[in-house]
């Protein structure tokens, strides 16, 4: 039903007054239309011609109609050699003594059809002015977390310089902008480093927020405030536990975490898990070892203990700690039994190739391989002890 007046053009001979007179009391239904003697923004044209030659001297009009495609009705008896003119410019023709009510109905449908095709444009303006203002949001949510992305990376540590020969680096690939795995490697002294791997369990912001608490925990719970000692690897685990275990809400927090303290001086690592991955020792001319861990996820039981186990490394031994992911990114997590995972078995060559560089040849492989968005967060971080020359390794 038509909700609005439409107007309409009139060119005729006749009394023009008396003819929209009768056309408002044969109009259907709803609001009568507006009668206007100028073609400006009209929404439909009623031309009357008694004749050929009124028909030609119309012709410059009809043309302008149709180029503004005003739908147009033009009543005329005679139309002589323009017949085919008029079809072609789209002219809806009746006689020149219609009924008023067949004039009526003609106009209505021309004026509903263009009513309809009002509301349908007016729906595809909203339609664009709505997906420009997500757009904008989007964008604006976009530039946020890149934001976001770039605080994270900033409250975890960079890399230390060498300590006694001891090389140190990380690689961190978010899945999305950013990230729940997070890392930390810091000098606690002139001898001792300590490396930290932990993994929010889920992905996106709310993982994301999780790591940046568990970022802070460790920073505030780095050194022993009575002693001044830095604080032990199951301890620093505790601390982090209870910090997940004291934040209330609806939803569970969940964690994995690795800590290690490495005495660059003697080559003696002590280290202590949570329910991650185990961390891959690669020494020359041996089997890859995985430096499992008995302690318990964060954020599920309080007073959970956290063994620590401690291991003496050598001459240019590589140890990686590693968030989950890994195993499709570097392999397919199918082996027979008794073998390592495949992923391990991909870690270890790398360690092996005899470059200085492991990570950033892990991560060429992973830019190179993997052209979708990744399905998990990837997280590394490399310790060297004391790297020997590629002759020896080679030969070793």
């Amino acid at each position: 039903m038509i909700t609005y007046r439409p107007t309409i053009f009139v060119s005729t001979s006749k009394s023009c007054q008396d003819l929209c007179d009768d056309i408002v009391c044969k109009w259907p239904h709803g609001m009568p239309p507006v009668f206007s003697t100028t073609q400006q923004d009209a929404d439909a044209a009623l031309l009357q011609a008694n004749g050929y030659q009124e028909l030609l001297s119309l012709l410059p009009m009809l043309i302008e109609l149709q180029t503004s495609k005003t739908t147009t009705l033009l009543c005329c008896d005679d139309f002589g050699d323009l017949t085919e003119l008029m079809d072609e410019i789209g002219v809806i023709k009746t006689s020149y003594d219609a009924e008023i009510s067949v004039i009526a109905g003609i106009l209505f449908g021309s004026t509903q059809r263009n009513n309809e095709v009002s509301k349908l444009r007016s729906q595809v303006g909203l339609v664009k002015n709505m997906h420009t203002s997500l757009q904008d949001d989007l964008t604006l949510l976009q530039d946020e977390l890149e934001i976001a992305a770039n605080v994270q990376k900033e409250f975890m540590s960079t890399e230390v310089q060498d300590v006694h020969g001891v090389s140190f680096s990380s690689l961190w690939k978010p899945a999305s902008v950013v990230s729940g795995d997070m890392y930390d490697i810091t000098q606690l002294d002139e001898d001792h480093v300590a490396i930290f791997i932990a993994d929010a369990i889920g992905h996106g912001i709310s993982a994301a927020m999780l790591a940046m608490m568990l970022t802070r925990t460790l920073a505030a719970n780095r050194y022993d405030s009575s002693t001044g000692n830095f604080t032990s690897p199951s301890s620093i685990l505790a601390h982090l536990n209870s910090a997940l275990l004291e934040r209330s809400g609806d939803s569970a927090r969940f964690a994995t975490a690795a800590y290690g303290i490495f005495n660059c001086k003697t080559n003696q690592l002590t280290y202590a898990g949570a329910g991650h991955p185990p961390s891959l020792l690669s020494r020359i001319g041996h089997s890859p070892i995985l430096l499992e861990s008995e302690g318990p996820l964060l954020g599920v039981f309080e007073n959970d203990e956290f063994p620590e186990q401690t291991i003496n490394f050598s001459l240019g031994d590589t140890l990686l700690m590693y968030s989950d992911g890994f195993e499709f990114a570097l392999g397919d997590n199918s082996y027979a039994e008794g073998e390592l995972p495949t992923h391990v078995q991909s870690m270890h060559e790398f360690c092996m190739e005899g470059s200085s560089d492991v990570l950033k040849n892990i991560n060429a492989y992973l830019n190179h391989t993997n052209n979708s968005v990744a399905d998990d967060d990837l997280t590394m971080i490399c310790m060297r002890a004391k790297t020997i020359p590629g002759t020896l390794r080679l030969a070793a």
